[in-house]
């Protein structure tokens, strides 16, 4: 454990419910950054299984539990960002987990009283498989990327300072596909965001997940929340419409080709290297820090 007291305080909400299969895996991640001054927010929603007692018996963190029941994620989670005391916050999902070393590398970049928020492109992983992908990057995001075209910021590696914290009208509460989208589309707004290379999260790919199972709600909610942001920010919606023309090439240019481009360059380096890499990093990566399905029993924090 580093024993860094001095450092600023982490708070990580976890919005949960039946969440037992995967819940130790989550807090471990937590629990093998190996720092202290950090906090666990757990809101869960009425779990009918071992979520909470697993919650409760966990050692080696400082969890807050409130179990009670809620209108979705994103009641679930402006819930826990209200009880949050840290001035760092993360929201983690409770089958996702943080990759090794996160917290380090984004109290360092918080060392700039500039940024308002730090992120990363994403890992996304299939325990049942052992799939392991890396997901698009989106360095460079900006404001009129995020709300003109879906380019979205993973919740599990966005780390934002509570006092930039916004919380969404309550009708948003209905939202199940895009919580995240419309959840950080208005935190973001306005702030200065610093992306860095080290993937900070990784998104569990499991069946029953929301994306699938409320699958035919996502056109509606996508459209819906580009138009409430406009409201909000005073944007009529026809100039939505001919902003995200103009923008169009220059988007296309540095968020669709460039990634595209350097993904060929790592893909014909993997390739003649063998892969090697990304290789190693999945095997670690299951075989070293997930802690796997069902877990029950933390792994001692080193």
């Amino acid at each position: 454990m580093v024993n860094e007291l001095n450092h600023p305080k982490i708070s990580v909400v976890i919005p949960a419910w039946n969440a037992a299969k995967y819940l130790a895996a989550t807090l471990q991640s937590v629990a093998d950054q190996c720092l202290e001054n950090v906090e666990i927010i757990l809101i869960d929603g009425g779990s009918t299984d071992d979520t909470l007692s697993i919650a409760r018996s966990f050692d080696g963190l400082a969890i807050s539990i409130l179990s009670e029941p809620d209108r979705g994620q994103l009641d679930a989670l402006q819930k826990g960002l209200k009880l949050a005391s840290g001035d760092i916050v993360l929201w983690l999902n409770a089958d996702d987990v943080v990759m090794p070393g996160s917290f380090l590398v984004v109290l360092e970049q918080f060392k700039d009283s500039s940024v308002d928020f730090v992120f990363s492109d994403d890992v996304a992983f299939n325990e049942e498989t052992g799939g392991f992908y890396y997901g698009p990057s989106i360095k460079g995001l900006n404001d009129l990327d995020h709300l003109l075209f879906y380019r979205q910021l993973y919740s599990e590696c966005v780390y934002w300072r509570r006092s930039i914290t916004t919380f969404l009208e309550d009708e948003y509460f209905d939202l199940r596909v895009y919580t995240d989208y419309a959840f950080f589309l208005r935190l973001r707004w306005g702030r200065k965001g610093r992306w860095v290379s080290k993937r900070l999260g990784a998104f569990r790919i499991r069946t029953g997940q929301a994306s699938e199972a409320f699958s035919t709600k996502k056109k509606d909610e996508y459209i819906r929340i580009k138009k409430q942001h406009c409201e909000h920010i005073g944007m009529p919606f026809i100039q939505y419409m001919i902003t995200k023309i103009v923008y169009m090439p220059w988007f296309v240019l540095r968020q669709r080709i460039r990634p595209q481009i350097m993904r060929g360059i790592r893909r014909a380096f993997r390739f003649f290297s063998g892969d090697k890499g990304r290789v190693r990093e999945a095997n670690f990566f299951f075989e070293n820090w997930l802690l796997p399905i069902n877990s029950r029993t933390p792994r001692n924090a080193v």
